[in-house]
């Protein structure tokens, strides 16, 4: 993967309906709005970035670029940051 950093658009753009596991999350001051990031893997499923996320220490974001109207690729959040510390 790249060590590009990207905007939410860019990433939108680029990796169209994929779930994106995002390093190096920046966001809105004070808010969890996502403003761009690192993509450190993208899939169409869903499985496979949660999966890279229980390796990853330290800040990230998931996210969906695709519509939020399928329920099966409706995230119960926007995106998170996880927190592995062990």
């Amino acid at each position: 993967m790249s060590d590009e950093r990207m905007t939410v658009e860019e990433m939108s753009k680029k990796y169209p309906n994929e779930w994106l596991f995002i390093i190096e999350p920046e966001t809105r001051e004070n808010t969890t709005h996502l403003v761009s990031g690192i993509v450190q893997v993208h899939s169409k499923s869903r499985y496979d970035v949660h999966k890279a996320s229980r390796k990853f220490k330290g800040d990230a974001a998931i996210r969906w670029t695709g519509d939020y109207k399928s329920q099966e690729q409706r995230p119960k959040m926007p995106w998170y940051r996880p927190r592995n510390l062990n």
